[in-house]
């Protein structure tokens, strides 16, 4: 006997929605382990930048020490060239007041110039020639003035004129 007047269809293990929640769940489950296998590679790849730009920052610190270094060396080196340089300057202008001072009846030979002494030597007429026209001013300059002549053959005389300043400390230096 039939009850039914339709043949019978096999019925499915699965409806069609459980089916659609079946395959929207595993493409859920699927997309989570990508994004976690994605954001675990990023991770490492974040942690190796890291690592990385810890490495650049020492050796750029190390730089701007070696820089620094550096700069200080050429600030030391241009300071200590600007002290010589005005030094030399000081130099000229003494060495050109010097000559000035110098009359032209005297003939320096040599000149000695040193921190604190000046030693001249050279040929005068006489020895008050020297006196009145080159050791007065040389006496108003240096503490001490000392000049030893000696008669050449010809009747003038070589002097050797050793002028001095004391230093702070009280000594000739």
């Amino acid at each position: 006997m039939r009850l039914s007047f339709i043949a019978p269809r096999p019925k499915p293990f699965l409806s069609l929605f459980s089916k659609m929640w079946v395959i929207f769940i595993t493409l859920m489950s699927l997309f989570m382990i990508i994004f976690n296998f994605y954001i675990v590679i990023e991770m490492s790849s974040f942690k190796s930048g890291v690592v990385d730009l810890t490495k650049e920052r020492e050796m750029l610190e190390q730089k701007i020490d070696e820089d620094d270094a550096t700069i200080g060396l050429i600030l030391r080196q241009k300071a200590l060239s600007e002290e010589i340089f005005s030094n030399n300057t000081l130099l000229k202008e003494s060495m050109k007041n010097l000559f000035d001072l110098v009359p032209d009846q005297i003939t320096l030979k040599k000149v000695q110039m040193e921190r604190n002494s000046l030693i001249l030597y050279g040929i005068s007429p006489t020895q008050d020639t020297f006196n009145f026209l080159l050791a007065a001013p040389l006496k108003s300059i240096f503490h001490t003035s000392n000049t030893t002549f000696y008669l050449t053959k010809e009747g003038w005389y070589n002097f050797v004129s050793i002028n001095k300043i004391i230093g702070e400390d009280g000594l000739g230096e």
